[in-house]
């Protein structure tokens, strides 16, 4: 079982924000200065930043937020109406670093492991480990790898998921 919880947790953050996938744009028209929803602004972030997009999110103030790689970037960022953040990762990176740790601790994972997944706020992929358990050996090695791209965190207690869920 994938226990990407904190990304099932981020998506379902994003679409109560109104930034689901669900509402990107289409990806043959030039986004104009995005209007309305979070998620409108954020999926033409997205179209225009490319490669150097990292992220969005609603700042506690109701803000969007916007992240990328590309410092040149900030002016595009905030001509659609938003916030930009200049990071060190991408999008596609931080992806790239969750699946490889998904792909390495295989379909059952050590039960040290409660979660993974990309949060966009740190620009990083946060992994919890359960406070005294071991950090399996693969882990430990992608998180060396990865450098600060990768977090991991110890915490008091597996995830448990909500009735219903």
């Amino acid at each position: 079982m994938h226990r990407a919880i904190v990304g099932l947790l981020a998506v379902a953050a994003m679409v109560a924000a109104g930034c689901g996938a669900g509402d990107q744009a289409d990806a043959t028209s030039d986004p104009a200065p995005a209007a309305g929803t979070p998620a409108d602004v954020v999926a033409a972030a997205e179209q225009r930043l490319g490669d150097s997009f990292a992220g969005g999110f609603v700042d506690r103030s109701g803000g969007v937020v916007v992240l990328t790689t590309d410092r040149a970037a900030a002016e595009q960022v905030r001509s659609l109406g938003a916030t930009p953040k200049v990071v060190e990762h991408s999008r596609a990176e931080l992806d790239d670093w969750q699946a490889r740790i998904g792909a390495a601790l295989g379909p059952e994972p050590s039960s040290a492991v409660t979660t993974w997944g990309v949060d966009v706020e740190r620009n990083a992929v946060v992994v919890h480990v359960l406070v005294g358990q071991p950090v399996p050996p693969q882990l430990q090695q992608i998180a060396d790898d990865a450098g600060d791209a990768v977090r991991i965190t110890e915490v008091q207690s597996p995830v448990v998921p909500l009735p219903g869920s």
